[in-house]
């Protein structure tokens, strides 16, 4: 239902001289069917104003700067305005924002017609600072609040496809819980069906290559992998799956446990040493030159250690699942 979503609009600005503009992108925002806040919309209470700001822009999800002549008032403790604060903080929480940046020929007008009140006069190093900032990024220039208007409907209209944002969907919308109840059901079926593998495996008794589950997991967690000479960045991905495992370094089953999508599709293997010390478990085996791919005890081990290990665990490291 993209078009029944609306979209939370946070407006960023300076105050007293861009009132006529803020108006004009309220407006734009209410026409596009969306829901314009800012600063001005909220009560006072107990928080300070930077968590109120912080907690807005985090529950908005679109946020808009316009840039005027102005840089605004300053936060004490940061020596930095809170135009700037808002906006910096928008780009570190990664939302969806775009800016519109007065023209120079239109800042002159404004200061023949209103007066100096509309340029800053106290830090205006700052401001030029900030504005190169904000010109890093795309922008759009404005001379009139229609201009404004213009741009605000034009990015909304683009921005309301992107799937990402959640927006707010009326009440009343009809939501097909269908599709949901159905995956539901089959992951509780999947699951059931993997914890009645492992109760039939517990019955069993030793099924791999003449050991129990804790007996081959002992033997595999035991041999450390050597890693003189292996790249940091292999280190330091099998190091975090060790650690999601309760190991303080990488061994044998740490690297099965990251290799095993490879190894279920019997991708080329450039780590052979380490398959050949695991293939003496029967868990690999090779099937080319430099092809490795699991056996059936191998494929029967690692559904029984994703079942013992919990894939709570596991998802953590942000792998996918082969197992």
């Amino acid at each position: 239902m993209p078009q029944q979503r609306r979209l939370q609009v946070f407006i960023s600005s300076t105050f007293e001289d861009l009132k006529l503009e803020r108006q004009a992108a309220v407006e734009a925002i209410l026409s596009a069917g969306h829901i314009p806040a800012g600063m001005e919309l909220f009560a006072a209470g107990d928080e300070s104003q930077l968590e109120v700001i912080r907690r807005w822009i985090d529950e908005s999800d679109v946020y808009l700067l316009i840039l005027g002549g102005r840089y605004g008032s300053v936060d004490r403790a940061s020596g930095k305005s809170y135009t700037q604060i808002e906006y910096e903080y928008a780009l570190s929480r990664k939302k969806p924002l775009f800016a519109v940046v007065i023209t120079n020929e239109h800042l002159e007008q404004k200061v023949k017609s209103i007066g100096s009140a509309v340029i800053e006069r106290d830090e205006p190093q700052k401001l030029k600072d900030f504005r190169a900032i904000v010109l890093s990024h795309i922008v759009k220039f404005w001379s009139d609040p229609r201009e404004i208007k213009l741009a605000v409907m034009e990015t909304l209209n683009e921005l309301s496809r992107r799937p990402e944002l959640v927006g707010w969907v009326p009440g009343s919308a009809a939501v097909n819980v269908a599709p949901l109840a159905d995956e539901i059901a089959r992951l509780t079926k999947e699951n059931a069906q993997l914890r009645e593998s492992v109760a039939r495996l517990s019955k069993a008794g030793p099924t791999f290559n003449g050991l129990s589950f804790d007996e081959m997991h002992k033997l595999l967690s035991g041999e450390a992998l050597p890693l003189e000479g292996v790249a940091p960045q292999a280190v330091e991905t099998l190091t975090a799956v060790a650690t999601a495992l309760g190991r303080a370094r990488p061994t044998l089953v740490d690297y099965l446990w990251l290799m095993r999508d490879a190894l279920n599709e019997g991708q080329m293997m450039n780590d052979w040493n380490w398959l050949n010390s695991i293939q003496q478990y029967g868990l690999v085996q090779r099937i080319g030159s430099n092809e490795w791919q699991f056996t059936d005890i191998g494929r029967a081990f690692m559904l029984r250690m994703r079942v013992e290990k919990g894939d709570e665990t596991l998802e953590q490291l942000n792998y996918s699942d082969g197992g």
